[in-house]
């Protein structure tokens, strides 16, 4: 309970700046899928379905919402045009699943945190979970934290 009031009073804005600079560059299109949703930041900005592990988190996202694990994910394979997993990846096991989840053609936006010592280290990191293509990478900075960002397309 803690942890949740810290992150979303504390990281709140954090969170919608980071996201905010994402969209500028990342094509947004189709059915978007929110893995690791928490609160729902994303949400405020795109329609996604957002997915979470913790209900009195999710519940405060915006649109629908999914009560699950990134692990075991309730969706048929192909079925999104964008996945988000905004700082979430390195708690998901079953990445291959992420990646059965998007249509051809479709984009897997993927964040990791950083540092100005280890953003290099952490996008190749990133560049190693998955099969797809690379589209994009770039690190966004605000005042409280850095991210790694890799843009795949399948």
């Amino acid at each position: 309970m803690m942890m949740e009031k810290i992150y979303s009073e504390w990281m709140g804005e954090t969170q919608r700046k980071k996201i905010s600079h994402i969209l500028t560059k990342v094509d947004v299109k189709g059915k978007v899928l929110d893995i690791g949703a928490g609160p729902g930041f994303l949400e405020e900005f795109i329609d996604a379905i957002a997915v979470d592990i913790d209900l009195e988190n999710l519940k405060k996202a915006k649109g629908k919402k999914i009560l699950a694990d990134g692990n075991n994910l309730p969706f048929k394979n192909d079925s999104f045009d964008t996945i988000f997993c905004i700082d979430t990846i390195h708690l998901i096991d079953n990445i291959e699943n992420i990646e059965d989840l998007l249509k051809k053609d479709g984009r897997l936006i993927v964040t990791l945190f950083c540092n100005e010592y280890n953003f290099k280290d952490r996008i190749d990191y990133l560049k190693g979970l998955f099969s797809l293509d690379i589209e994009k990478e770039f690190t966004v900075r605000t005042e409280k934290e850095w991210d790694a960002v890799i843009v795949f397309k399948k």
